[in-house]
């Protein structure tokens, strides 16, 4: 089913690079017990600019008749986003909330989840990976046995990256740290052994990286 849902996207999608990622994350999902894909996405996809990878967790959805949902904090990306999905004849769950809030308060079980919300800043990472964090906390517990858990934005030590300014020369960041990003905290706890998560995804240096995490006990 994913493979499936992934060829649709490349015949969408201009962005070679979302392409790239969402190939890394499909090669390394081997098991997914579920017949229906239930789908939560944190930071709401909204055009092609942004990388619009919530069309593929949505067209995975649609084509196992599963249910896919999408929140965002910003009612304007929101409504981006109904429009695209509405375009795309793709049916899809919105809201406008706090991602954690609604993370806490959902009485959706999904069997997916792709965390995207809270945009990586390199020169102040620690924001956006404490947020990621707090929203891993809110749904674990949630998420059945087999359950796939995909972290957005994450670069590994020995990565570099030319951070873009819009109105002087750009700055290449070294990344120095084991891990920067979004995942990063969950990455660290899940790296000590003494979670519920086995890691699918491999700490690779280079790109930016989704993190791939598959629940294997309670």
């Amino acid at each position: 089913m994913f493979k499936e849902a992934l060829n649709w996207y490349k015949g969408v999608s201009p962005n070679g690079r979302r392409i790239q990622q969402l190939e890394s994350v499909v090669d390394v999902i081997e098991d997914f017990p579920f017949s229906e894909v239930c789908c939560i996405e944190t930071g709401a996809s909204q055009n092609w600019n942004d990388g619009c990878v919530g069309a593929f967790f949505a067209k995975l959805c649609q084509s196992t008749n599963g249910e896919f949902h999408s929140v965002d904090l910003y009612d304007h990306i929101v409504e981006g986003s109904k429009a695209l999905y509405k375009e795309l004849r793709i049916p899809a769950n919105h809201y406008a909330q706090d991602s954690v809030k609604f993370l806490e308060e959902t009485n959706v079980v999904p069997n997916l989840v792709h965390l995207d919300s809270w945009d990586l800043d390199l020169k102040n990472p620690f924001p956006s990976a404490l947020h990621g964090w707090r929203e891993f906390e809110a749904i674990e517990n949630k998420m059945p046995i087999g359950s796939i858990l995909i972290i957005d934005d994450n670069y590994f030590k020995g990565s570099w990256v030319d951070w873009v300014y819009p109105h002087k020369s750009n700055e290449r960041i070294d990344i120095n740290y084991p891990i920067l990003g979004k995942g990063a905290l969950v990455w660290h706890f899940i790296e000590s052994g003494e979670s519920n998560w086995k890691k699918l995804s491999e700490d690779t240096v280079g790109s930016n990286i989704k993190l791939v995490y598959q629940k294997v006990k309670v």
